[in-house]
């Protein structure tokens, strides 16, 4: 795992200029406004903006490659217009996910992924710009088994003492590490969403071949009483999009696969 300290923790946005002269412009519900714009330059698309809640604010932005595959999105999943999550891809399949899950406008969730699959996440559970919990999935084809450690003495460590196994024999630990089977303590405030190997349609009908990203989270304030079950499995529960939004897809006249879909509240 990456140090606590070499995390980002600001939300940059990377420019992509909507307005500009000869971008493609797509009306999707006939209001006379775009709801996908493709930015060009040189010829091909460079990035795409996504508003399909048809709000007059982006959903997400995206990224491409020269060779047409994602690089890069940008989501917004609370409606607000500011970004919540920015999601990394390595040869158009997901790497990374960076997100702000607590309102207060910084990163405090990074997840890690595998071949597609999520492998770990690092997080700061309080707001405080330490990292305190760290996520591990022994068999990411099981999302909702995550173990979960923590770190409650705040030297910047996992405690051994404070370690979750969502899917334990006995029942999920407790935050002292025994298995009564009760509520996960650590589980507390972490964000509802992992990412696996399907990829079902996403907020703009973005394709990237073997993405393997099938998790998204929206922005909400911590919740005292979630499981680490609950936090978990959560993600499975992505759906595909409408008509429009394969009809987004840069990709699409090639019938390429598309990217999973956003949440909102």
């Amino acid at each position: 795992m990456p140090a606590s300290d070499s995390l980002p923790t600001a939300i940059e946005h990377e420019a992509c200029d909507a307005a500009a002269s000869g971008n493609q412009r797509v009306d999707t519900n006939g209001d006379g406004k775009p709801d996908i714009v493709r930015v060009m330059s040189g010829g091909r698309e460079v990035c795409r903006v996504v508003d399909l809640n048809h709000d007059d604010k982006p959903d997400s932005f995206i990224y491409l490659e020269a060779n047409g595959t994602i690089r890069r999105r940008e989501s917004d999943f609370d409606r607000d217009g500011r970004v919540d999550e920015i999601a990394y891809y390595v040869g158009g399949i997901i790497a990374r996910k960076d997100r702000e899950t607590n309102l207060d406008g910084k990163l405090d969730t990074w997840d890690f992924y595998e071949g597609g699959k999520i492998h770990h996440r690092m997080r700061d559970s309080d707001g405080d710009g330490r990292v305190d919990q760290w996520w591990t999935w022994p068999n990411p084809d099981r999302i909702e088994c995550a173990v979960i450690a923590a770190d409650h003495n705040r030297d910047g460590r996992p405690d051994p003492n404070n370690v979750v196994d969502a899917c334990s024999l006995n029942g999920p630990a407790t935050a002292s590490g025994s298995a009564d089977g009760g509520t996960p303590a650590l589980a507390a405030s972490a964000p509802p969403g992992t990412g696996s190997a399907a990829a079902p349609a996403n907020d703009a009908g973005m394709a990237a071949s073997g993405s393997g990203d099938a998790g998204v989270v929206p922005k909400a304030a911590p919740s005292t009483t979630a499981s680490a079950s609950a936090a978990t499995s959560s993600s499975t529960a992505d759906a595909g999009k409408s008509a429009a939004a394969s009809a987004a897809s840069p990709s699409a006249a090639k019938g390429a696969t598309t990217e999973p879909k956003k949440e909102t509240k």
